[in-house]
């Protein structure tokens, strides 16, 4: 382009060095001067010559962003169209149909030469080929006893690989032998085969054997959910340095998910950095520091702010109106799908070991399924105000109490580092919350949420609950320090606070929708369980387990329950309907949840 320009300029000089000189040769000079034919030629070749180099600049620029577009819709489908080769494949191997099975995963590689799990059932597909029996002189009969024996003593073994290798051949080689004893084991062995890779970081390998399991029979929420996970993880990885963009949309989602699951931290902060400095190297400095501030909302990392604030600075004087950092809600894409989540805004703490903190997140509703949101980096103890979409929170970075407003930042309403447990009044005007005096007492304070005037004392206690009927809940003691439950009462009268239960340890406090009831926890038999109560004082055990269930949250409809759940060394969010049946996960927060007792779900419409 810079030779083009050169050659243009130095043609462009050569007609100016003429014309000068047509001019002074004239006699006179008062008369019009004409150029000649020749002349006018050069000129009007001239500008011809550039306007189709323009033409073929643009005609350049305009074949290469259309070639981007089109090669990304091209690898879309094709990625689309292996997955189908990919999953018939899957079917004709777990049918014993191999030569069929090698044709479809070969087609799917053809499509998607990277696929990793194409590339795995193709091996296993002909090494089932190869060992598929073909009996001659022995009987099939004896040939399928042989085979179930091997295949009976290696799933006693939980020897799955094996148990597989032998189930797997005698059901291609005698579909009718102990058919349902058969296919009971190879269920079994795929399904046990399939987690054990994934725990062991096999990734490719463990969703391929989840998913001849589930060619068989439907898989269980714990072992979709751990596929899930494993195929989003790989999705991710595959856009490594190739798609910067996407890379980072993937590991947000899982991060969304699952924060803890293996480096999905790390991995999204690298990702953020890396794709900065790929702006930088281009010279664009305005989206380089959108991902360098992206980047230190996970790690504060001063090298890294100041390369952010060198490319800020840039920034600021290259363009009128400077990109503004990623600040506020930081939305995932809407593919991050909750199934099952059909009402209302679900919000959640989830802890981040890494970085030592929480963050609260959402499960927004779209009518059938929910999708994720983070709504405050650094933030927990969450609650919705009712009927809008405003969420006040804590915000221990800096300390205080704070207020997501739609679309712009959030408000800081308290600079207090002992103020916990914000609820918000229904009608938005004023928050409840507990704070320490300099005793050391637990007390509720409400204050106006447009910060006019000061807080006002309103009752020894703490883990305050604003409802929707105006009713503010709970937990605390009476004046001997000794007796003590949930109380309730309305902070718009002079009537004195009701108590109904009797143990301070009644807490985690959610309002009913109608406003005539709540849900809590509390350990009165050994273990943490989830209570419903009524305002009349009625009270009866909704989930009793020796599990940890604690921090219910009403449905805004309530057709079901959601509270937070510690089973097999794991924390996560679990619904339940009202009538105690249907129990799943939805989301799983990880082996760690400090002061999970002083922490809150929120669930309103």
């Amino acid at each position: 382009m810079r030779r083009r320009k050169g050659r243009q300029a130095e043609r462009t000089e050569a007609i100016d060095e003429t014309i000068p000189l047509l001019v002074a040769a004239e006699p006179e000079p008062a008369q019009e001067v004409r150029p000649t034919l020749w002349q006018r030629i050069r000129v009007v070749l001239l500008a011809f010559s550039v306007f189709l180099c323009l033409l073929v600049v643009s005609g350049a620029v305009g074949v290469y962003t259309g070639a981007r577009e089109g090669e990304a819709a091209r690898l879309t489908v094709n990625s689309e169209a292996a997955q189908e080769h990919y999953l018939r494949g899957v079917d004709h191997l777990t049918a014993g149909a191999y030569e069929l099975a090698m044709a479809e995963f070969r087609l799917a590689l053809q499509l998607h030469p990277g696929d990793a799990l194409a590339a795995q059932g193709l091996a296993e597909a002909e090494v089932r080929l190869a060992a598929r029996p073909t009996p001659t002189f022995q009987p099939q009969e004896d040939i399928a006893a042989d085979l179930y024996e091997q295949g009976v003593a290696a799933f006693e073994a939980e020897d799955w690989e094996a148990s597989i290798a032998a189930l797997a051949q005698l059901r291609a080689f005698a579909p009718e032998h102990e058919t349902e004893s058969v296919e009971d084991m190879l269920f079994t062995s795929l399904y046990n085969f399939g987690l054990a890779l994934l725990a062991e970081d096999s990734l490719e390998e463990g969703i391929f054997y989840l998913d001849q399991a589930q060619a068989m029979r439907p898989l269980d929420e714990g072992a979709l959910w751990e596929r899930d996970l494993a195929h989003r993880y790989l999705t991710a990885v595959g856009y490594w340095a190739v798609d910067w963009e996407r890379a980072i949309e993937r590991f947000e989602e899982i991060y969304a998910l699952a924060p803890a699951y293996r480096d999905v931290f790390s991995r999204l902060y690298d990702a953020h950095v890396l794709f900065g400095d790929l702006w930088v190297e281009q010279g664009e400095m305005c989206p380089a520091t959108e991902q360098y501030d992206a980047a230190l909302e996970l790690v504060d990392d001063p090298a890294l702010r100041g390369r952010r604030d060198e490319a800020a600075a840039v920034c600021a004087v290259a363009t009128p109106t400077p990109i503004p950092p990623i600040t506020g809600t930081l939305l995932t894409t809407d593919t991050v799908a909750v199934l099952g989540f059909p009402v209302g805004r679900l919000a959640y703490p989830a802890y981040d070991p890494v970085r030592g903190q929480y963050d609260v997140y959402a499960v927004l509703s779209d009518g059938t399924d929910g999708w994720l949101a983070r709504v405050a980096v650094g933030g927990d103890q969450p609650s919705w105000q009712w009927g809008s979409d405003r969420l006040i929170y804590r915000q221990p970075y800096p300390n205080g109490l704070a207020l997501t407003q739609p679309g712009g930042e959030p408000l800081i309403l308290r600079e207090d580092p002992r103020a916990a447990w914000p609820t918000i009044s229904p009608d938005g005007g004023r928050y409840a919350y507990a704070a320490q005096d300099e005793s050391g007492v637990w007390r509720i304070y409400i204050a106006r949420t447009d910060g006019e005037g000061e807080p006002r004392p309103h009752a020894a206690g703490w883990g305050p609950a604003w409802g929707p009927t105006g009713l503010l809940a709970w937990t605390g003691c009476e004046a001997d320090g000794v007796t003590c439950g949930i109380f309730v009462d309305s902070p718009d009268d002079e009537s004195l606070p009701v108590r109904l239960t009797s143990s301070r340890n009644d807490s985690g406090i959610h309002w009913a929708p109608g406003g005539d009831a709540l849900a809590y926890m509390s350990d009165h038999n050994g273990s943490w369980d989830i209570y419903l109560l009524s305002v009349a004082g009625d009270v009866r055990a909704f989930i009793d387990d020796p599990t940890i269930e604690a921090l219910p949250a009403w449905a805004p409809d309530g057709s079901r329950l959601a509270f937070l759940s510690y089973r097999d060394g794991l924390w996560g969010v679990y619904l339940v309907d009202a009538t105690g049946e249907g129990l799943r996960q939805i989301i799983d927060l990880g082996a760690e949840m400090p002061n999970w007792r002083s922490q809150r779900l929120s669930w309103a419409p």
